[in-house]
């Protein structure tokens, strides 16, 4: 029962970071012509900052699962949603607009 529960765990967990694409080099190329200066590092920032904040309330979302206009809607909300749980950090402007890279770049770049 306990090797169940640990491999369920694992999968689980994997399964959720799995949505958040890893971004590339040729994602930094696209993402470039809307946001001027984007490097690799600062997606993997915005990357690494979902993982880390936004799924405290919820699984990861894909990036492909939005639109700009979507994500620029709901990253806000749920930041303003994250300072009201006991125990959140608080999601900083610019890590809003990290995570907003992030977010449009993949979801653009990676459309279904």
């Amino acid at each position: 029962m306990k090797k169940t529960l640990i491999i369920f765990s694992v999968v689980f967990l994997a399964s959720c970071s799995s949505k958040l694409i890893r971004p590339s080099q040729s994602d930094v190329d696209k993402g470039a012509t809307k946001f001027s200066g984007l490097s690799l590092a600062e997606l993997n920032e915005g990357r690494a900052m979902c993982k880390q904040k936004c799924t405290q309330c919820h699984p990861a979302k894909s990036p492909s699962s939005r639109n700009e206009d979507e994500w620029r809607k709901i990253v806000p909300q749920m930041a303003a949603k994250a300072m009201k749980k006991k125990n959140k950090k608080k999601i900083s402007d610019a890590d809003q607009e990290i995570i907003l890279k992030y977010l449009i770049t993949m979801s653009e770049a990676h459309k279904k």
